[in-house]
């Protein structure tokens, strides 16, 4: 057997069994390079070499050169620090020793291999960084299960004592004022329970996309939640449309409506409105300091006793699965803003607003 041959065989071993659903970006300086890596990888593997992919970061391992690495370093660089703490593999793809490269490259790829590109040696490295990349996933996601776990426990803990509580007082006394505290006690635990199922589905359900009219679903949510004597003021056109899914996007409404509520008193002034690319949701209570705008889109985080702390990531989970962002700032009044944008803003045809 060739030597040629003898290699085939071992790249073909090794990629007996690839990573499932892991894909790898090619960034080539040289077309012909790219051409060729890429139809030796492309049986094996989810192979892109489109800068789109870059752009929306949608990879799992990048092979690239020294100049596509030069070209597109400030993305990613962004990409890497987006994906921390999960790991997020470069391989650099050489023609110089180790030793002769820029200290900064070497801070920012993760493997290095001269050229020529020996498969039986690509192989393996291709495939341990995949692995390390699935395993940092996993790590990730039981965390956040662990965290989520801990959170729901001590939330459900506190009202089903309550509950407990009231039932053997009642019993005891044979009154029925301590069945009211023992509903509100039960709200509260299926409160909890619905924003958990909803943060859930968030992240796990596919999107149902269609052209709908922003002002309706912001209308439309305010009677999805307790808003007490609170007010809505809906300062849209009623021609302004966007893509989205609506039941999404009434999860959003909904969940910013309640936030407001819940951290104000009653006479408050709920106002949507449009900013040149997405919209804003703003009110006229107590506002966020500034110091602890970063920190309320965490699962958990709540000022306020009887929030859930799921109101608010729920919200940013559903920008992130339409690729809008959510901000929080102050209002003209000194209330809470939450500007969500990145959104494309649409006519009742369809097509971009203004043309």
């Amino acid at each position: 057997m060739s030597h040629n041959s003898s290699r085939a065989q071992s790249w073909e071993t090794e990629h007996e069994h690839p990573t499932d659903d892991m894909r790898l970006l090619l960034l080539f300086s040289h077309d012909r390079n790219r051409e060729i890596l890429s139809k030796k990888l492309t049986p094996y593997y989810d192979v892109s070499t489109s800068t789109d992919t870059l752009d929306d970061g949608s990879f799992d391992l990048c092979i690239l050169d020294e100049g596509s690495l030069k070209t597109h370093r400030r993305t990613l660089v962004a990409h890497k620090h987006a994906e921390e703490p999960v790991f997020l593999p470069y391989l650099l793809v050489a023609r110089t020793d180790v030793d002769q490269l820029d200290t900064s490259v070497l801070e920012l790829v993760d493997e290095i291999i001269t050229v020529p590109i020996l498969l039986e040696e690509l192989g393996p490295r291709l495939k341990s960084l995949l692995r390390n990349r699935r395993l940092a996933q996993e790590l990730s996601e039981r965390d956040e299960l662990e965290q989520m776990a801990a959170i729901i426990s001590h939330d459900l803990r506190n009202p089903l004592n309550v509950a407990r509580g009231n039932l053997e007082l009642g019993r005891e006394t044979q009154s029925d004022e301590y069945l009211q505290t023992t509903e509100d006690a039960l709200e509260r635990m299926n409160s909890l329970i619905e924003d958990l199922l909803s943060f859930a589905k968030q992240e796990y359900s596919n999107l149902n996309v269609d052209l709908v009219s922003l002002g309706s679903i912001a209308s439309r949510s305010w009677d999805l939640v307790e808003t007490g004597d609170a007010e809505l003021a809906v300062e849209l056109p009623r021609d302004v449309f966007l893509m989205a899914d609506s039941s999404r996007l009434q999860k959003l409404f909904a969940n910013l409506y309640r936030n407001a509520y819940e951290h104000n008193d009653d006479h408050l002034t709920v106002t949507v409105g449009l900013l040149e690319d997405g919209f804003y949701v703003a009110d006229d209570g107590v506002g966020v300091p500034e110091e602890d705008r970063l920190t309320v889109f965490e699962r958990g985080y709540s000022t306020n006793d009887d929030g859930t702390g799921f109101g608010l990531p729920i919200v940013k989970r559903v920008a992130d699965a339409h690729s809008w962002s959510v901000a929080i700032t102050e209002s003209e009044s000194g209330g809470a803003k939450f500007d969500v944008t990145g959104v494309e803003l649409l006519d009742q045809s369809g097509s971009p607003l203004g043309e």
